[in-house]
């Protein structure tokens, strides 16, 4: 299960004699270096016993509060307005910070959900929100990768500017050739390698 560790936790383990800082993600694992470089640049830490969980679904708390180590952990003096976000929670500034600001909607109803597990469409579109929204130049792109991918329908609505804006940028990359699968999770793993590309 989600524990603090995992969002708000220690600043990750040393690595071993100049080796992998996880036990659980080898040289050879595919994103040994984006996880490695998200690790160093201070946007993810380890869950504790020298281990990631790479393929651990992300959560909506994890995500967020990843986004609020990119941005310098800015101070924020909103009232929290998620009535299942506590104040004390390891999450809560980030969740505070991202809701003032209008990267984060919630979930209807008053909620964040913050141990819901978030979706590629999700991660792009706060993304696509925290980097300034629309340019324009994602409706120019609209042709071209509705013919491009095979699953662009099942892109939300909402989330299409974002997608595309992402993949254009090379922000996140499909699942095959001619998909980008927006309503799948997404693993800790992947959200670390999308954070290095954006950081970019």
């Amino acid at each position: 299960g989600t524990t603090g560790t995992t969002g708000g936790g220690t600043s990750g383990e040393a690595p071993a004699s100049g080796g992998a800082t996880f036990i659980d993600v080898p040289a050879n694992h595919w994103a040994y270096a984006s996880i490695e470089r998200a690790v160093q640049l201070g946007y993810v830490t380890g869950v504790g016993g020298g281990r990631f969980e790479p393929s651990r679904q992300l959560t909506r708390a994890e995500f967020v509060t990843m986004l609020y180590r990119l941005a310098g952990k800015p101070a924020s003096t909103a009232a929290l307005s998620f009535s299942d976000v506590a104040a004390g929670a390891w999450y809560a500034d980030a969740v505070r910070w991202a809701a003032e600001n209008g990267y984060v909607n919630g979930t209807g109803e008053g909620t964040f959900s913050p141990n819901g597990k978030i979706t590629r469409q999700e991660v792009v579109t706060i993304l696509f929100r925290y980097s300034g929204g629309q340019s324009g130049q994602e409706v120019l792109l609209y042709s071209v990768y509705d013919g491009q991918l095979a699953d662009s329908g099942s892109i939300a609505p909402w989330a299409k500017s974002a997608m595309y804006w992402a993949i254009y940028n090379g922000v996140i990359t499909g699942t095959s050739e001619t998909t980008v699968s927006p309503a799948a999770t997404a693993t800790r793993a992947e959200v670390a390698a999308i954070f290095v590309r954006y950081a970019k």
